[in-house]
């Protein structure tokens, strides 16, 4: 069967900022999908068309990113925290399952524990680890050199979206035509028309004020000792690219095994940090949400 790029109804929640989410089903229990730190709600296609939850699931672009509002400044958990609440109360949904994927995962983290009340469970997708001093003293290249190149393009103009591919998969000669339609419409998506060219939605500066706050002011594993609701982790066998170590490391791992009530705990082989959220993994990410969504669980 030919894949097909899943279908997004668009949602809209006024505040300050105003958001824009994606939207699949017409449940009143959705699940509540974040991205990660320079993404879009798009980075969830493939999971959502193989989700089963009878009532679909819902995806913000985070204040700063894809079309939500882009204030020059106001970022960090707390405030995104407060954006997904306010999704929350959009929807009129009292508890929610919560998926974060890599900074998502620390922003679904922080609604737990700013509002426990209104979280049934959380699924992390390679991300959530508590920081520790060690870690913030002796920071990881790999993921340093990840985030950097993600950043970095935040600034950039590209010629055409072919360019902007080729900043991703150098010298492969890639086109949007030729790509799976899921990654070939999160690409498109993640691009405005500018002068010159085109450019990605994300605005650098959330993007940096949302790093520093990883780095600085995340809940340490006594901050998750907290979070009282059932957990599904899933890492990536890779890091950012294929080959590299994973982002959660089997130090993370283990703490955030001992802080958390974890359901699920799963390592998802040949899978690196990106290709997680798309075939052939996002079947099986979507039936660890389905089995955290599902009634009684």
């Amino acid at each position: 069967m030919e894949e097909t790029a899943a279908v997004w109804g668009t949602l809209r929640v006024p505040g300050d900022p105003p958001l824009v989410a994606g939207r699949t089903g017409a449940g009143p229990d959705p699940v509540v999908a974040v991205h990660g730190i320079t993404g879009q709600h798009r980075a969830f296609s493939g999971v959502a068309r193989h989700l089963r939850h009878p009532d679909g699931m819902v995806a913000p672009d985070l204040r700063g990113r894809g079309d939500s509002g882009k204030p020059l400044s106001g970022y960090g958990f707390e405030a995104h925290a407060g954006d997904l609440l306010r999704l929350l109360d959009h929807l009129g949904i009292d508890q929610a399952v919560l998926v974060g994927h890599s900074m998502g995962a620390f922003v679904v983290e922080q609604v737990a524990l700013t509002a426990p009340d209104r979280v049934r469970a959380l699924v992390l997708l390679d991300g959530g680890w508590p920081r520790t001093d060690a870690a913030v003293a002796a920071r990881d290249p790999g993921l340093e050199a990840g985030l950097a190149r993600a950043l970095r393009r935040l600034t950039m103009t590209f010629p055409t979206p072919d360019a902007y591919l080729d900043y991703w998969f150098p010298g492969q000669g890639l086109t949007l035509d030729g790509l799976p339609p899921e990654v070939a419409d999160y690409f498109r998506y993640d691009l405005a028309a500018v002068e010159g060219g085109w450019r990605p939605k994300a605005l650098p500066a959330a993007a940096q004020e949302d790093a520093a706050w990883v780095a600085s002011r995340g809940a340490t594993v006594d901050g998750l000792a907290r979070i009282g609701c059932p957990v599904a982790l899933v890492r990536a066998a890779e890091g950012f690219l294929p080959g590299t170590p994973p982002l959660v490391s089997e130090q993370a791992h283990d703490a955030l095994a001992g802080a958390l009530d974890l359901r699920v705990d799963l390592t998802l082989p040949g899978a690196d940090h990106y290709t997680m959220l798309h075939n052939p993994h996002a079947a099986t990410v979507a039936g660890v949400i389905d089995k955290m969504a599902a009634p009684g669980s």
